[in-house]
Formats: C-alpha cells, sequence, structure tokens
C-alpha cells in the first residue's frame, strides 16, 4: 500500500482483535485499526473519522453484525467491509453477500483475511474509479446538453438578426439566404430602407465559422447599419471600420464586406468590396459583369482608400451576391462568375434564383463553410 491502511474493527475479544491486526501486519500490511464493540462506538467512529476498510464480527451480544453492514452502507455504500467470524455457516455466508458485504473470513482460517483485504481494497479502488468516469460521463454529457441548448438559442437569435421579409423597392425583386456551416456562423446579409425609393444592401463574411465568428459577426453587423442611414458607401464603411478595429484586431481578425446603396429612381447602384470579390451582375443578354473596384477587408492594417463603383441596372438584369462557401461547397463542380450565372437560366423571381444556387451544395451536412447568397433582379 502506498499509504497506512485505517480499518475499522467491530469485534468485543481483545485476543482475537490483536490476531486479527498481528495476522494482518505478518502479510505486510501498513495499516492502523481502531477497534470498537458497541453500537454508539462504531456509528461515532464512522461518522467522525475516515476509513478504508471495516472488519466485523458477525454475532455480538448486543450488537450485530449484520445491523453493522446495513449501517455502513446506509451511510458508505462503497466502504469494503468484511465479516469475520468463528462460526459463519453457509446461509450466513451467503445472507451477509446477498445484503453487501463485500467478503467474509473463518477467525480459524485468518491466512484467507490478507488476500481477502487486497481484494476488497482493489475492487472498491476499481469501483472509485468507474464512480468517477461514469460521473465525467455524466457531467460531459450535460455540459454538452447545455452547450447545445446555448447554440440552438444563439442559432434563433441570430437567425432574427437577419430581414425577416423582403424589401419593397419599386423596380426591383430582392430575395436572400443564409446557411451556416454550423448552428451558428460569421456570414451574414442585411437591408435597410435608408430614404423612400432608397436600400442599402450588404453582405458579409467573418473569418471563421461558428460561435466566435458569430458574435462578430453581430457586432459588425450593427455597426454598418448604423452608419449607413446618413453615409454614402465609401464613408459608411470607412466609419464603420475605424468602430470595428480594435475588436477585429484583438480578435485577430478580418471581415470583407460588400455594401451598397440602391436608388429605384434611376436604377443605379453605388457600392464598395472590401476583399470580397464574390459579386457580379448578369445582364438581360446573358453578359457578366464582375464589379470593380475591390479594396481589401475590415481589419487588415494599413492605410486604406474605399473606392466607390456604380452600375445602373436595367430591366431583366440580376445582381448576385455570394460567399466563398458556395464555391467550397462543391469544389468540383469549379464554379466561378460565369458558371453561376447560367444556373440562373429558367428562373423568374429573385426567390427562385437564390433556391437555384443554394441548391448547388445539395444540403451538404455538414457544409465545409458557411454559405450566403443575396439576388437583386431589376423588374423594369
Amino acid at each position: 500500500m502506498n499509504q497506512r491502511l485505517r480499518i475499522l474493527h467491530l469485534e468485543d475479544d481483545a485476543i482475537d482483535a490483536e490476531l486479527v491486526q498481528s495476522t494482518l501486519v505478518a502479510e505486510g500490511m501498513d495499516c492502523e485499526v481502531r477497534v470498537v464493540s458497541t453500537r454508539k462506538e462504531f456509528v461515532d467512529a464512522l461518522e467522525n473519522d475516515c476509513f478504508d476498510l471495516v472488519l466485523a464480527d458477525f454475532a455480538l451480544p448486543a450488537f450485530d453484525g449484520m445491523t453493522a453492514l446495513s449501517i455502513v452502507r446506509e451511510k458508505l455504500p462503497d466502504l469494503p467491509f468484511i465479516f469475520i467470524s468463528g462460526r459463519l455457516g453457509e446461509e450466513a455466508a451467503i445472507e451477509s453477500l446477498r445484503n453487501g458485504a463485500t467478503d467474509y473470513v473463518l477467525k480459524n482460517r485468518l491466512s484467507r483475511l490478507a488476500p481477502a483485504v487486497n481484494r476488497a481494497l482493489i475492487e472498491a479502488e476499481e469501483r472509485n474509479e468507474l464512480k468517477k468516469a461514469e460521473e465525467a460521463l455524466r457531467e460531459s454529457e450535460m455540459r454538452q446538453f447545455q452547450l447545445q441548448t446555448e447554440l440552438k438559442y444563439a442559432a434563433e437569435i441570430q437567425s432574427r438578426l437577419l430581414p425577416r421579409g423582403y424589401p419593397d423597392i419599386p423596380g426591383f425583386d430582392i430575395a436572400a439566404r443564409c446557411l451556416p456551416a454550423k448552428q451558428v456562423g460569421g456570414d451574414f446579409f442585411d437591408w435597410l430602407e435608408v430614404s423612400p425609393g432608397v436600400l442599402s444592401i450588404t453582405l458579409g463574411d467573418v473569418m471563421g465559422k461558428g460561435m466566435a465568428a458569430a458574435m462578430l459577426m453581430a457586432t459588425v453587423r450593427a455597426v454598418i447599419r448604423t452608419v449607413t442611414r446618413y453615409s454614402p458607401p465609401s464613408k459608411a464603411i470607412s466609419r464603420a471600420e475605424s468602430s470595428l478595429m480594435p475588436d477585429l484586431e484583438s480578435s485577430e481578425s478580418f471581415v470583407t464586406v460588400f455594401h451598397g446603396r440602391l436608388k429605384a429612381s434611376d436604377q443605379t447602384l453605388t457600392f464598395v468590396d472590401c476583399g470580397h470579390g464574390f459579386a457580379f451582375l448578369r445582364r438581360k443578354n446573358g453578359k457578366v459583369k464582375t464589379l470593380n473596384p475591390r479594396g481589401i477587408p475590415l481589419g487588415i492594417p494599413g492605410e486604406k482608400i474605399y473606392r466607390e463603383g456604380r452600375i445602373r441596372l436595367e430591366k431583366g438584369d440580376v445582381l448576385v451576391l455570394y460567399s466563398d462557401g458556395l464555391l467550397d461547397a462543391k469544389p468540383e463542380r469549379k464554379l466561378n462568375n460565369q458558371a453561376l450565372a447560367a444556373y440562373l437560366d429558367g428562373t423568374s423571381s429573385a426567390r427562385e434564383m437564390v433556391e437555384r444556387l443554394i441548391g448547388l451544395t445539395e444540403m451538404l451536412e455538414p457544409l465545409p463553410d458557411d454559405i450566403t447568397v443575396l439576388v437583386v433582379r431589376c423588374t423594369w
């Protein structure tokens, strides 16, 4: 044993008690034995001290061993308990084991005591380790359940941050959809009517995925939404980055953003592309136009001037914004702007176009990355 074995011995015969202790010592056990003979002494010892093992005579004049066993099993169910008796018959032995005794040894066969004690201690240690493992598993399962519950609520909250309806802008049909790779993600889309007939549109992709990206996504969305009401795209993005830079630097992250302002009266879109690049205009005749200029993502250190681009949409033209997760989902398709534009053939609404592009992923589980698609279709 690595440390002294502490034994509580219920015995009213001093000679027998001494014989038991000397037998254990002779077998090389370093033990400290406390001998008691009454119920009060036995209960007080259990309540006020710690023991590794209980040894008990089966039959005492005023306090029998079976009662002692029931007391131990009620208070300390895993404590090893060995009966030592001079007349332990087969029926009594079976009853004792059935009621929770670890083992029994006859006084005229004390040579069996040390092996019985060793077995009892090993079994107790194994039970203790198993109990710890089971408890650790339960705690792990509980933490997992709590995490899944929190993620579920987080996903619900994140979905509510995205627009829940479609904007009503004269001459335009607009739709979007976002699929996080995990329960929450770093992609987002947003739109806001800043004045009658003028709509800001945004698609962003925070580096990474999961909870960390989702937390940054909520911050980025809120900041851009705040600054876009009173500023054209270039100034709005510049002000947004000034606010976001401390958070992006401390989290060692960055975000790509396409942010534009759609004006219904002259059917123009003024935009800024901050390192995003996944955007194109498909003309009514099928020609595909890449949108320039492009800048660098928010959160990348260095001096930046966000230059605006400007396009005019005519009836039948379609603006498509998407995140790189759309390409990552099926790399074997070798998708690009021209290929994606071709998949829009035969569609008649922005929603149908969004679903057609999202459908290219064939609803993989799990997705390799967040996927977001936003479509603006000019109807007159």
